[in-house]
């Protein structure tokens, strides 16, 4: 009996896997309500007007089109601030999984809660950006939403770009999050930050902070982690180990423009950032992904390099091997036992 039998896996109470050809991390938008100091994104473009360039139908459409099935990380921005948020998350679910970055202020993420069904969505990382809860009166309802999409099934964590200002304040700040289980995750502060940068910048008492803040994370999510089919994308669950700085990519083979490419929210294709070669446009179905494996020739995203520089993107799979990827070879035979015993 082969161990990639799907049957089997089909079987583990954890599913359902979330199964796709290639993961795009697409900017929906460049809007967001908040001013957080630490973004990427200066406060002009943040206030950008959203553009639509196609309807909900015309999106899933578009991605159909291409033959393949897509993991979709929407970001922006805010991403459930964009125009008919739940329509085109309906449309897309139809044949493609989602994940998303979400400060969890808008009320669109009720409706997404009724009508999209968990099995579609990988992951929802809820950023907590304390500073602008506080200067927004925004916890409550942070929280409330936490609770809806947690109670609904949705997998979920709550994560926390780890200022030295989050770091002194670590106890308070966690106790800012009142749904029982959740925590928040530190993530790496990364890049300039008022006039020092980082992660280098950490200092040993903030390092502390960090490591301490990150063992509770692993604890209170240790069971919802091992359950998972795969990590999520992005994946601050292990940041302490890169406290010193982040690893370089840049000549490693990479996957980015096979397995993984970045959406501009007009539909532009990128290998993964805009400085790499743009690869068409979904919308004009223009769209065609390389062969396999590239050199990297960017440093896009700390999380996506990581993930499609790893062999399990990267190593071609030789005739009679396993196709299940090793972080399910312990949940296969979990569920195979569990079968044998019946």
């Amino acid at each position: 009996m082969p161990w990639d039998a799907p049957w089997i896996v089909s079987r583990a109470p954890e599913l359902p896997i979330v199964q796709y050809d290639i993961e795009a991390d697409w900017q929906l938008l460049n809007t967001c309500n908040y001013r957080c100091d630490y973004c990427f994104f200066p406060g002009e473009v943040l206030g950008e007007k959203t553009v639509r360039y196609g309807t909900p139908d015309e999106w899933a459409d578009a991605f159909s089109a291409t033959g393949q099935t897509f993991l979709l990380h929407l970001t922006g921005g805010e991403p459930s601030a964009y125009p008919d948020f739940v329509d085109l998350c309906a449309a897309l679910t139809r044949h493609h999984f989602l994940s998303f970055n979400s400060n969890l202020t808008q009320a669109s993420l009720g409706d997404f809660a009724r009508r999209i069904g968990p099995a579609r969505v990988s992951v929802i990382n809820a950023g907590l950006h304390p500073d602008e809860r506080m200067r927004r009166r925004g916890l409550e309802v942070f929280n409330l939403n936490l609770a809806l999409l947690h109670a609904a099934g949705f997998p979920i964590f709550v994560s926390v770009v780890a200022t030295p200002q989050v770091l002194a304040a670590a106890e308070e700040v966690m106790r800012q999050v009142t749904v029982p289980g959740l925590v928040p995750v530190p993530k790496l502060l990364r890049g300039t930050y008022r006039g020092r940068h980082y992660p280098e910048a950490y200092d040993g008492a903030e390092r502390e902070a960090f490591r301490a803040m990150s063992r509770l994370a692993r604890a209170a999510y240790a069971g919802w982690r091992a359950a998972r089919s795969e990590p999520p994308t992005i994946d601050p669950f292990e940041d302490d180990d890169f406290l010193a700085g982040t690893p370089p990519f840049r000549g490693k083979a990479c996957a980015a423009g096979s397995r993984f490419v970045r959406i501009d929210p007009q539909g532009d294709v990128f290998r993964c950032g805009s400085d790499t070669a743009m690869q068409g446009n979904i919308l004009a179905g223009t769209f065609v992904p390389l062969a396999g494996p590239r050199p990297c020739d960017s440093g896009y995203c700390f999380y996506f390099c990581r993930k499609y520089t790893g062999p399990m993107f990267t190593s071609q799979a030789s005739p009679g091997t396993s196709l299940v990827p090793p972080h399910l070879v312990k949940r296969v035979g979990t569920a195979l036992q569990r079968i044998l015993k019946r």
